[in-house]
């Protein structure tokens, strides 16, 4: 594939730049257009729409596809190839620290620098039978044949995860621990590095973890009897008993729970100002904690007609759960607002510490708009389509727009920069592009037109040059 994209470009853009007798603009669509700059280097290009485009990035460099197969992406600085295909299934991509390839299920690969500074490689193929990797220190070599065999770092939550012919034998490692499952998940037992813990379980019948100094856990006839006791390194160890759904209980010197036909009915009350109250759950729920872990958030409300939340960095009312929403919340690089009026329309506006914005309005799936704006308020980037179905948007979009945003967008706009600025309709049905005080536009064979500060050209019929200066309709 990328051979071919290079044989394809290789093959037409000398064709595009090496005619100067063609206009600047030129649009034969569906069968061709294109759109060089004022130096002549070629900006914009489609061959048999939508098949074939390429345009020159924001950045300076190249973004070829053969829609909807793949796409080639070029990056100066620092010099990158990112090649997609099939997406999102496949990536290929490479700069001077990462490289990088997939194609899911079957095959995943990265080769990068660690925080350590250290060469790390990570790949699975048939994903999830084959994993591997390696890193310079060897610290984190392992291999994978899953449910043969499987010896993985930093898998899912755990340190470590071994396993063979699973769920025969399972090894968990985590903060010291390390937990054996004989067959899993049924019966476990632990041989732990950091002081007496004892871990053991013959699941559903009876389990406990005890570890000296720190909590004691046990249950018996999974889920519904269980107890035990928390923060016993602390004044004030937490005791728990359960008779799952029926009565739950948990107290202390500092709190007080309990649960009746859980998760129907709940009380928690603790004397450092948290509070949880649940009554016919869903329906009525209320939460309050004064501790520094929830900021000071206050929780509540009636479902699914009205809720509140309200902490030190987020406001935000609900109602008719999920489909009304107002949000306001704030960390010390940004405040966003945000109005949800699903599934139809939303609205996100992010202010940056600097004064910047960026905003996102979506009436769906009928047309978005985003804007980012620097701190003077001028438009700096966006863009607009009609239809616009992708519920993401920017970079949770990237990739889908550009490969198959063909098959929905009659109409489309892009602020590339500041003095950038383009529209188009559907397979070039009009095509406009405002760009450093020059102007193209065109209507396939019909006309193209040419202004700048000198005066308007246009041709009729693509070819047929109509010269209009500026000075001479100015006297």
């Amino acid at each position: 594939m990328r051979r071919a994209a290079r044989l394809a470009l290789a093959a037409i853009l000398p064709l595009v730049a090496s005619c100067s007798i063609l206009p600047r603009e030129l649009n034969l669509s569906p069968l061709w257009f294109h759109r060089l700059d004022e130096q002549g280097n070629l900006l914009e290009m489609d061959a048999l729409w939508p098949v074939i485009h390429y345009e020159q990035t924001e950045a300076g460099g190249d973004d070829f596809r053969i829609r909807p197969l793949y796409r080639r992406i070029t990056e100066p600085d620092p010099a990158a190839v990112e090649h997609q295909f099939l997406w999102p299934l496949g990536r290929v991509r490479s700069d001077a620290e990462e490289a990088s390839s997939r194609i899911f299920p079957l095959w995943s690969y990265r080769r990068h620098v660690n925080q350590h500074g250290e060469q790390d490689v990570d790949w699975y193929a048939l994903f999830p039978l084959l994993w591997g990797g390696k890193t310079d220190s060897g610290d984190e070599n392992y291999f994978a044949f899953f449910p043969f065999y499987a010896d993985i770092p930093d898998f899912l939550t755990y340190d470590r995860f071994q396993t063979v012919l699973f769920p025969l034998y399972v090894r968990l490692d985590k903060e010291g621990h390390r937990h054996y499952l004989t067959p899993w998940p049924f019966v476990g037992f632990s041989t732990c590095a950091e002081g007496p813990h004892d871990w053991f379980r013959v699941w559903p019948l009876y389990g406990h973890d005890l570890d000296a100094g720190k909590h004691a856990r046990h249950f018996a006839a999974w889920p519904f009897f269980s107890w035990g006791t928390e923060n016993l390194d602390t004044d004030d160890p937490v005791h728990t008993f359960w008779a799952w759904p029926i009565y739950g209980e948990r107290w202390s010197r500092r709190l007080q729970g309990r649960a009746i036909l859980w998760p129907l009915f709940e009380q928690i009350d603790q004397t450092d100002g948290f509070h949880k109250l649940n009554v016919l759950w869903p329906l009525f729920h209320y939460y309050k904690s004064e501790t520094t872990v929830d900021q000071h958030l206050t929780q509540w409300w009636f479902w699914p007609f009205v809720g509140r939340a309200l902490s030190d960095d987020q406001d935000s009312w609900s109602f008719l759960w999920p489909l009304i929403w107002w949000r306001n919340f704030h960390d010390p690089q940004s405040e966003t607002q945000q109005q949800w009026f699903l599934p139809l329309l939303w609205h996100i506006r992010t202010t940056i510490a600097n004064g910047a914005t960026e905003d996102h309005l979506q009436f769906w799936p009928f047309a978005h708009r985003t804007e980012h704006r620097d701190q003077s308020g001028a438009l700096v980037r966006g863009n607009w389509s009609v239809f616009s179905p992708l519920p993401w948007r920017d970079g949770n979009a990237t990739g889908f727009s550009e490969i198959y945003g063909f098959l929905w967008e009659l109409a489309t706009g892009r602020q590339r920069n500041a003095d950038d600025h383009s529209v188009d309709l559907v397979a070039r049905a009009y095509s406009r592009r405002e760009r450093k005080n020059s102007t193209t536009s065109s209507v396939p064979f019909l006309f193209n037109c040419e202004s700048d500060s000198e005066g308007d050209t246009v041709r009729l019929f693509q070819f047929l040059p109509l010269h209009f200066n500026r000075g001479d309709s100015a006297k």
